[in-house]
């Protein structure tokens, strides 16, 4: 089971609970001091044995309090689960394994592995339009070659020249390969990233495994293409000198598969496209299963079908909401414990029942489900805008089976703002759509307003200006709407204008002809006047120029 911390420095506010410890301590024995100390205790021994109890389990539960807030600011999380995320656009990274062992002459046609490997994915790259393509080069280390482009050309470029002296370092990691791939998607990108590695599966240090792993936590399918021949070949090592035993792998690397976390259960929850896979280059098809993995469908109210898709990744489960009502639960039952003069069954009780309240509270799914908008919500503002699409599709897709098509309006207004802010329009629009006309007036408020920013932005004036001027029906006081209506009137306006004078002709009255020649005719005729008198200067100073 996974285990991590987000905020490890705040352990160190565990040293502050000591002092307000021995301070409750304190307090309690001058309190005792002030009644009269032992001569109190034996005069009314049940009720100091009481009051001793109430302090007791009041600066223990107070305690307990303290340390659940200390823990749920620090982030604990354990446990893991499948969060689903929409995409669009598609990128993958090649890597290719350049060890020594991929220079056996085993591959069809008497080809090196390598070379196997560089044609293959060169014809796989004529077939890959308005697919964004990375390369990193595998050996005992893994570094970028390429970055994420879409210049195929670049990237045919370094095919040609595939080698394994690129890398001066030893061994052959696999791992690292892919962790190095896992690292050329952008953060924050929208595209469904995939990992193709060409390689024949040996490796040296074991890296393979975590590898995979981690890319499953980012939800980006790998799949490792097979190249040379099952049979032992020989083939030189670094050196030069050394000649080793090398063959394809596939075995190990279909083992190595089945060890990765939760396969089978991503493969059902998402695409068809398997998380992890393995397949031999030269299967029937398998260049086709690759590209096909590119044409994913769409999800329900998407608008591209081609370009759109809903990914799962693996992401640790937050155990935050659990330690802060822990936290409540305690402090409720201290000031219950401490203050109030009731009897153990009666204070059992009341524990119990406001235990069960916050239980039951918890469970309902609109609870659950106001909880993972507003974490959505909050991801949003720090920008985190793949966390917040998660949190809204899980809030939607819950509240759809809950039958509960409040909060489902919500949810689906927080994706589509969300799609905004990725500059994703067409997902955005088909978003507001899925939005019911009887919604909250604040939601179809947002609704119209956002549409009609993404009309303005598109030079669309005319459909901004009704979007606004339908916003402002349902609340006149919006300023920002008032202006943002104003100016997409101006901005259709000014259009108009730019078009009318565009589309007037140029005309020219019989009088301005008219004045135009004379105005030409005076010109010609100074003209003519001032080279006549340069001919006849040029003429009396002949006689005196040598």
């Amino acid at each position: 089971m996974r285990f991590s911390v987000e905020r490890p420095f705040a352990f160190w506010a565990f040293l502050v609970l000591l002092p307000m410890f021995a301070f409750s301590v304190y307090k309690y024995r001058r309190l005792i001091a002030v009644l009269g100390g032992n001569s109190f205790a034996a005069g009314d021994a049940a009720l100091f044995r009481r009051r001793r109890f109430r302090f007791a389990v009041r600066t223990a539960l107070r305690g307990l309090a303290a340390s659940c807030f200390i823990l749920a600011y620090a982030g604990i999380s354990w446990g893991s689960r499948f969060a689903p995320v929409q995409k669009s656009g598609r990128a993958v990274a090649l890597v290719f394994d350049i060890s020594y062992s991929m220079l056996a002459n085993d591959a069809p046609g008497k080809k090196t592995r390598l070379e196997a490997a560089a044609a293959y994915a060169g014809a796989l790259l004529d077939r890959m339009d308005g697919v964004a393509v990375s390369v990193v080069l595998a050996k005992g280390d893994g570094a970028v070659a390429v970055p994420m482009t879409e210049d195929k050309e670049s990237v045919l470029g370094l095919l040609s020249c595939l080698s394994p002296s690129l890398m001066t370092s030893a061994g052959t990691s696999l791992g690292k390969g892919i962790a190095a791939a896992v690292q050329t998607f952008p953060v924050q990108s929208s595209q469904s990233g995939y990992i193709w590695l060409f390689t024949d599966g040996e490796e040296t240090d074991g890296s393979l495994l975590p590898a995979l792993n981690d890319a499953v936590r980012f939800g980006i399918p790998v799949t490792v293409i097979g190249f040379g021949s099952e049979q032992e070949s020989e083939v030189l090592a670094g050196d030069g000198m050394t000649k080793v035993q090398t063959a394809r792998r596939s075995a190990s690397l279909k083992k190595t598969m089945a060890s990765v976390h939760d396969t089978g259960k991503l493969k059902n929850q998402a695409r068809s496209v398997p998380l992890v896979r393995y397949i031999a280059a030269e299967d029937a098809g398998s260049a086709y299963a690759l590209l096909q993995d590119l044409r994913f469908p769409a999800v329900a109210g998407a608008a591209a079908a081609d370009d759109t898709a809903l990914v799962y990744e693996l992401r640790d489960v937050s155990r935050q909401n659990v330690f802060m009502t822990i936290a409540f639960v305690c402090l409720v039952l201290s000031f219950v414990a401490g203050e109030l003069h009731v009897s153990g069954f009666r204070l059992h009780g009341v524990a119990g029942a406001l235990v069960l309240c916050v239980l039951l509270g918890g469970c309902t799914p609109q609870f659950r489900n106001g909880g993972r908008i507003l974490e959505g919500r909050l991801d949003w503002n720090r920008k985190d805008y793949q966390g917040a699409v998660s949190c809204f599709l899980d809030a939607y897709e819950d509240s759809v089976q809950a039958g509960d098509p409040g909060t489902a309006q919500y949810a689906l207004y927080g994706l589509a703002a969300t799609y905004l802010m990725q500059d994703e329009t067409e997902a955005t629009l088909s978003r507001f759509d899925q939005i019911a006309p009887d919604a909250p007036d604040e939601i179809r408020f947002a609704v119209l307003y956002n549409t009609g920013i993404v009309a303005h932005r598109k030079g669309d004036y005319e459909a901004a200006a009704s979007c606004f001027r339908n916003a402002l029906t349902i609340d006149s006081s919006n300023i920002d709407a008032k202006i943002n209506l104003e100016l997409s009137i101006r901005g259709r306006d000014a259009r108009e204008e730019a078009r009318e004078s565009a589309l007037a002709p140029v005309t020219v009255s019989a009088e301005e002809q008219m004045l135009e020649n004379a105005v030409y005719s005076i010109m010609r005729e100074k003209e003519q006047e001032q080279w006549k008198n340069q001919e006849q200067e040029m003429q009396e100073s002949g006689a005196s120029d040598y």
